[in-house]
């Protein structure tokens, strides 16, 4: 670290951020304006947010639910929150989650307040009328508190600070419990390994409810930085106006999914030439989302006319299991590309690298060595840890790293305990490559989704017999894309228009499960992986298909015949 800038971990949060220098600022840009407050002035408005939260007679530790986009109100009541002992859950806010989509997170939370939109509040279920304090009532009540006065900070190491719900999926939701210790050792260990400094300044967008929205806020606390944030909506609207404020603000530090940087890739040709001065910015950690070359390569060709320097890229692995993050690369290193052989990665999970761009070979990139005291390791089917350059299944443990999930019994008993990530990759000279996934959930842009949805949709909708349908999601680094993959006996199907079939397979699994098919295979019955007690295998499926062995059955150009 430089400067001495940042504190042991042993203190809470809110305690670093109360000690800011003054000269510190917090910036809210929205659609109708920009909100710029001093460090006095956010001092001054989270003594006013205690005040009002005394008032709801919490107790230590009870939960606040917070389901309000990126705003100032928001970030002084987290504050509030943690200076009073409490808990916070930030819940989605989108249209396509309002209201019954957040009752099944509330129901786990049982939040003694919820802090909503009239909008929302007004969807939601009678039981949860008395615990709901709308934005414009919390308005009222700070601006009715008389000369506040700052109290001793109630929270501890031990307290609990965060219920980080994981991505979100069509089953029940999980919240990670994240006490005020496990938040301070990863904001920490993210400080240290991108050697953060006084004269940074963070520039987010990301939608705070997810765990790399908020360590972008978390890390601008911890290490006394000045904010500016971007509420997701107008990222949304606007993506190049992340890039602009970047510019206006002289942002250092930013981060962003890969989806992000792919987007902007392609929209660089909209600006003129002085649009735009990424100079400033030195890092940008890049995940939630599996990270490929292409589009990193894209984006900094695109915007390196607009100053923007080699290395400010950085994939990162991280999830909310480890508060966030889990390997980082150091700033301004070259990105570490591998070209490996997909046969041999998938088929005998074997590290074989090739030249860049030869015949069934596929870029994979390297997501940094483990941060802070988190340790990492890979292990076979058996549980028994594998070498360097060995596929297997990615283990972490760490004082940053899940004890337990709300409501549910310990995943990690003892420290010494390793969590199993449900990631498939490997390690090589210390750095972790993601290649997949070890369970049988299909994810895509963050979303998870049970397989049995979308093999139940098809075999219901098509009129096909049960065990003629499995679904699967990879990592496809030959495409450059996360896959969502259909595979589907053709004994089963009679005599059906290809296309047709193809459009009909996409809509419904779309409106079942949400998500789009980017690949459908028809093979025969008899060329399903299955196990000894007739069950179909995914991962073999998609262990076959990703490294070239998933022969499709031949088909007529107009129809499918068994």
């Amino acid at each position: 670290m430089t400067d001495g800038l940042v504190a042991p971990a042993r203190l809470c949060l809110i305690e670093k951020f109360l000690s800011c220098p003054s000269s510190r600022l917090t910036t809210v840009l929205a659609q109708d304006g920009v909100v710029s407050l001093k460090q006095s002035e956010m001092l001054a408005r989270v003594a006013c947010a205690r005040r009002v939260l005394r008032q709801s007679a919490l107790a230590p530790e009870q939960v606040v639910a917070i389901a309000l986009p990126s705003s100032v109100e928001v970030l002084v009541v987290v504050l509030a929150c943690w200076a009073e002992g409490l808990a916070i859950a930030l819940l989605p806010h989108e249209s396509k989650r309002e209201g019954a989509g957040i009752e099944a997170m509330l129901a786990l939370l049982e939040p003694a307040l919820i802090l909503t939109s009239e909008h929302i509040a007004q969807q939601l279920a009678q039981e949860w009328a008395q615990r709901v304090l709308t934005d414009a009532a919390l308005s009222e009540r700070m601006q009715a508190v008389e000369t506040p006065v700052n109290e001793p900070v109630l929270s501890r190491p031990e307290s609990l600070a965060i219920l980080q719900f994981t991505s979100g999926s069509t089953g029940a939701p999980k919240a990670v419990c994240i006490t005020q210790a496990m938040l301070s050792a990863n904001c920490q260990a993210i400080a240290e390994r991108v050697s953060v400094a006084a004269a940074d300044r963070m520039v987010s967008w990301l939608p705070l409810h997810h765990d790399m929205g908020l360590s972008a806020l978390t890390l601008a606390w911890w290490c006394s930085i000045d904010l500016v944030l971007m509420p997701t909506s107008e990222f949304s609207r606007q993506p190049l106006a992340w890039l602009h404020a970047l510019s206006r603000y002289k942002g250092t530090l930013s981060p962003a999914p890969t989806s992000a940087f792919a987007l902007l890739g392609r929209l660089a040709g909209r600006l003129r030439d002085g649009d735009l001065d990424l100079s400033h910015w030195r890092y940008a950690w890049v995940g939630a989302e599996p990270v490929f070359h292409a589009h990193l390569h894209q984006f900094e060709t695109a915007f390196s006319a607009y100053g923007l320097q080699a290395g400010v890229l950085q994939p990162a692995y991280g999830m909310a299991e480890a508060v966030v993050a889990v390997s980082l690369n150091a700033p301004g290193q070259a990105l570490r590309v591998r070209w490996l052989d997909t046969q041999s990665l998938h088929a005998d999970g074997v590290v074989r690298e090739q030249p860049e761009g030869a015949p069934g070979a596929a870029a994979y990139l390297g997501n940094g060595t483990a941060v802070g005291d988190v340790e990492t390791r890979v292990v076979d089917e058996h549980g028994l840890e594998v070498s360097e350059g060995l596929l297997g299944s990615l283990q972490i443990r760490g004082s940053s790293v899940i004890g337990r999930y709300l409501k549910m019994e310990p995943v990690r008993p003892q420290a010494s305990d390793w969590y199993d990530t449900g990631d498939l990759g490997f390690i090589l000279d210390a750095e972790i490559y993601i290649t997949g996934r070890t369970k049988d959930l299909i994810t895509r842009a963050g979303v998870n989704v049970s397989p049995h949805i979308v093999e139940w949709s098809l075999e219901h909708e098509l009129g096909l017999a049960a065990g003629s349908v499995a679904a699967f999601s990879c990592i496809d680094s030959r495409h450059v894309k996360e896959s969502v993959v259909v595979v589907i006996a053709v004994n089963a199907l009679g005599n059906r228009d290809l296309e047709e079939l193809r459009r009909e397979v996409a809509r419904t699994v779309a409106r079942h499960a949400g998500v789009q098919v980017d690949d459908l295979v028809l093979i025969r019955r008899a060329d399903f992986p299955k196990t000894t007690s007739g069950k179909i295998q995914r991962q073999a499926l998609s262990r076959l298909y990703l490294s070239g062995k998933l022969k499709p059955a031949a088909v007529t150009t107009d129809a499918v015949s068994a």
